[in-house]
């Protein structure tokens, strides 16, 4: 099966959240309780792409989207603005086909372009295999905090883990848009690494 892997638009809001929702209402991986409507993921995503990234990865054969990562700001104050927090889904029957891991380097590689120093992932605790997947590409932990979330009748810990992505200087850059065409040098490496698998 061929996939590819591209920036999203707001237009993507229905097919993401068709990965998207069963997470939310069947499971304690995310701690939203319901389900944004299409509207409320359009805007979410035309946030994330006004100072980050959210790429999304479709069934090459008929576009449906199955997958998508995105990073966005780890705290609000600037100081935190070297720090980004990331997310990734992948529909349950996609996953096994290196999908995961090739979104992964293509959303690290545009968030250093981005600037971005630290990459951050909040994990509920009990997804074991989001932490073996995060640690297999370098993230380590960093803390945990316990029973601080409420979920299918479930007290719920999550652990952080995170991954230096380029060596902080002093004073650092500002992080900045990645441009049109870099975004397409690494999106179209990152397509290429897809068909080689």
């Amino acid at each position: 099966m061929e996939y590819y892997i591209r920036t999203a638009t707001p237009a993507d809001a229905a097919g993401v959240l068709a990965v998207y929702a069963p997470y939310v209402t069947e499971t304690t991986v995310i701690f939203e309780l319901e389900p944004p409507t299409v509207a409320e993921y359009a805007a979410r995503i035309a946030h994330k792409l006004e100072c980050a990234t959210f790429l999304v990865v479709t069934d090459g054969t008929d576009g449906t989207i199955v997958g998508f990562a995105y990073n966005g700001e780890f705290r609000e104050r600037p100081a935190y603005d070297w720090a980004s927090e990331i997310s990734i889904y992948l529909a349950p029957s996609h996953q096994g086909h290196g999908l995961g891991s090739e979104l992964l380097r293509a959303l690290e590689d545009l968030m250093r372009a981005q600037g971005v120093v630290m990459s951050e992932a909040c994990i509920t605790s009990s997804n074991t295999a989001s932490i073996a997947f995060h640690a297999k590409h370098g993230y380590m932990l960093c803390g945990e905090h316990h029973a601080c979330g409420f979920k299918l009748s479930e007290w719920l810990d999550v652990t952080w883990m995170e991954k230096q992505l380029a060596e902080p200087c002093t004073p650092p850059a500002p992080r900045r848009r990645v441009p049109a065409a870099e975004t397409a040098r690494i999106l179209a490496a990152a397509n290429e690494r897809l068909r080689a698998r």
